[in-house]
C-alpha cells in the first residue's frame, strides 16, 4: 500500500527544520545540497517542495512573518485600546530583540545577494511589509494609510539603529508620544 504523505504538513516541517539552519549559517552559507543533507532528505525531494533555495528562503520568511504576526496579535489584542497597544510595542521589541535582529540581518543579507544578482524582490518585500502594515492598522485602529506607514517605518527605524550599533534610543518615550500623536495624525489624514 502506498505511503500517504500530507504535503502541507511535510512542507511545514521543512520550514521549521530549515529555519535554525538559515539563522546559523546565513543564506549564502548553505547550498541546496547542504540543506537537503541537514534535513535528511534528497535534493530532489527538497526541489519537489521548493523550486530553489531562494524560494525556500522566501517561504521561511513568510513562515516567520505569519508566526510573528500571530504572536504580536495575541499579545496586543489583550490590551484595552490603541494607546495601550502602542505603549506595549517597545516592550515587545526589547523582549524579542535578539530574534528580530537575527531575522532582519538575514533578510538584509538575502536582499543584498538578490540585488547583486539583478533579481527584483520588490513583490517579496511588499508582501512582508503589507502584512505588517495591515496588522498595525487593525490593532491600532488606524484608518489612514499614512498613519499605518508611519508606525511601521518607526519600528523599522529602530531595527536599523540596532543593526548599525547606535546607542539605545529611548523607545519608551518615543512610543509614549506616538500613543498621543498617532490618533491625531490618523484623524487629520482621514479628514482630508
Amino acid at each position: 500500500m502506498p505511503k500517504v504523505v500530507d504535503h502541507d504538513a511535510y512542507r511545514l516541517r521543512i520550514l521549521e527544520e530549515v529555519t535554525p539552519l538559515f539563522l546559523r549559517f546565513g543564506f549564502e552559507g548553505l547550498t541546496t545540497r547542504q540543506l537537503a543533507k541537514q534535513l535528511g532528505i534528497s535534493t530532489g525531494k527538497l526541489y519537489h517542495y521548493f523550486a530553489s533555495k531562494e524560494v525556500l528562503f522566501e517561504a521561511v520568511c513568510r513562515y516567520w512573518m505569519e508566526r510573528d504576526i500571530g504572536f504580536v496579535r495575541t499579545i496586543l489584542e489583550k490590551l484595552p485600546g490603541p494607546a495601550e497597544r502602542i505603549r506595549c510595542i517597545p516592550h515587545l521589541l526589547q523582549e524579542h530583540r535578539s530574534k528580530f535582529d537575527s531575522q532582519n540581518q538575514l533578510l538584509l543579507q538575502f536582499s543584498q545577494i538578490q540585488q547583486q544578482k539583478g533579481q527584483n524582490i520588490r513583490a517579496f518585500w511588499e508582501d512582508l511589509y503589507g502584512s505588517w502594515e495591515q496588522l498595525t492598522r487593525d490593532l491600532l485602529e488606524l484608518r489612514s494609510d499614512f498613519a499605518g506607514q508611519l508606525m511601521c517605518q518607526s519600528i523599522d527605524a529602530i531595527f536599523l539603529q540596532w543593526m548599525q550599533g547606535h546607542p539605545e534610543v529611548d523607545m519608551f518615550e518615543y512610543f509614549e508620544r506616538m500613543a498621543h500623536w498617532l490618533p491625531i495624525i490618523d484623524q487629520g489624514e482621514c479628514s482630508k
